[in-house]
This record gives C-alpha cells, sequence and structure tokens, in this order.
C-alpha cells in the first residue's frame, strides 16, 4: 500500500524499536519500525515528528510497518526555533487528541500550518483550534451571535451563548471572534492565563462533541 502520511508523535518501543503516530491519506495510524532508534536503520531520523512522508507500507488493522520511503518532506527542521517547535507540537497534539479518521481540508490545514512561519504562538494556537472546530463540521454560535456580557454561559451542544452549562468571561468570547476574523490576528496580545483558560473552553467543547 502506498500514503502520505504526517507524523504526529514518536515514542521508543523497548530498547530500539520505534512507534509514530501518523494522520493521512489512510487516517490516524500507529507505525512501527523494528530498531528504527538505531543509527545504522535506514529509515532512521525519517519519522521524526512533523515530518511528511509518503511511504509504502504493509498494514494489520491500526498497525502499519514501511517497507519504503517514496518522498520525504523534513518539517521537522523547523522545529529547531523554540515558538516554531511550541506551535508545531501545539497543533499536533490537538489533532492526535481531537481528529479521529481523515480529511482531506484539516490534512491540508495541518500541513500547511507545519510549514508556515509562526509569529505569535499563542494566538496562532487559538486560530487553529477555530479552524479545526468549523472544519469538523461544529460551527459554534459563540463565534458569530449572541450578547456578550461580563461572563456568559455557553451551550456546549451547539455553542449558543444564552442558557447554557458551561461558564466563561465574555471577553475570552470576543477575543476569540477578534482572531477568527481579524487577518492580523497573530497581533492579539494573549496573557499565559487568558490563553490556559480559553484554550481550556476550547477543548471542552470539542470533547463534547467528539468523545
Amino acid at each position: 500500500m502506498k500514503g502520505e502520511f504526517i507524523v504526529l508523535r514518536r515514542v521508543r518501543g523497548g530498547d530500539v524499536d520505534l512507534v509514530a503516530t501518523l494522520y493521512g491519506t489512510h487516517g490516524k495510524l500507529t507505525l512501527f519500525l523494528k530498531e528504527g532508534y538505531l543509527n545504522e536503520n535506514p529509515l532512521f531520523g525519517v519519522f521524526e515528528p512533523f515530518n511528511w512522508v509518503e511511504i509504502d507500507f504493509q498494514q494489520a488493522g491500526n498497525i502499519i510497518i514501511p517497507n519504503d520511503v517514496r518522498r520525504i518532506k523534513r518539517l521537522s527542521y523547523k522545529a529547531r526555533d523554540y515558538e516554531q517547535f511550541l506551535y508545531m507540537s501545539k497543533i499536533s497534539e490537538i489533532v492526535l487528541w481531537f481528529v479521529h479518521s481523515y480529511d482531506e481540508k484539516i490534512y491540508g490545514l495541518l500541513l500547511r500550518e507545519l510549514g508556515k512561519k509562526v509569529k505569535n504562538v499563542n494566538a496562532s494556537v487559538l486560530r487553529f483550534y477555530i479552524n479545526l472546530i468549523e472544519l469538523l463540521g461544529y460551527t459554534p454560535k459563540f463565534l458569530y451571535e449572541g450578547k456578550v456580557r461580563k461572563r456568559v454561559r455557553i451551550n456546549l451542544e451547539n455553542g449558543e451563548i444564552g442558557k447554557g452549562n458551561y461558564e466563561i468571561k465574555g471577553s475570552y468570547i470576543e477575543l476569540l471572534r477578534k482572531i477568527k476574523n481579524m487577518e492580523d490576528y497573530e497581533r492579539i496580545k494573549i496573557t499565559r492565563g487568558s490563553f490556559r483558560e480559553i484554550e481550556k473552553f476550547l477543548k471542552d467543547f470539542l470533547s463534547f462533541h467528539t468523545k
């Protein structure tokens, strides 16, 4: 079989074997490479996080074993910059947590974002959440409608502001609307505390719909 994949995560299996989670044209799969951590392995260094690969492989259930690498884009090199590494790690984790099957648009979004130069990690991560939520088909009404007060209650089922089961600061909803609608959203400054609270809300929203 042949497929295109992005490496989301890589761990050591045993002492020298490599186990990686890939996302691509055959969905989200686990790759096993025997002795993949040995320097003399011809595929050593190929399945590093963030790399894009086109491979021939064998598949047994959710496990694939690579036979050959046809093409590779070593996007992992971009992660030498610390801010870039933080962003690439975060969006790979988001896909790992919340995307369960292949979607061409989500795959394209992830590939584009891994390849771009990020200027503002917090704003870019929140924009990625927004884009992903909409590509998954969950159009949250809080991004488009509803009066924002000091604190608002949100219905996680449809994202409507009003009588909901989730309470959050109204300023956070206004911030998300700005990030969605501004072309230069990376100029928006977001404190660590605000980012942590907003991300928790977006994770809870996605968890409600993808659990």
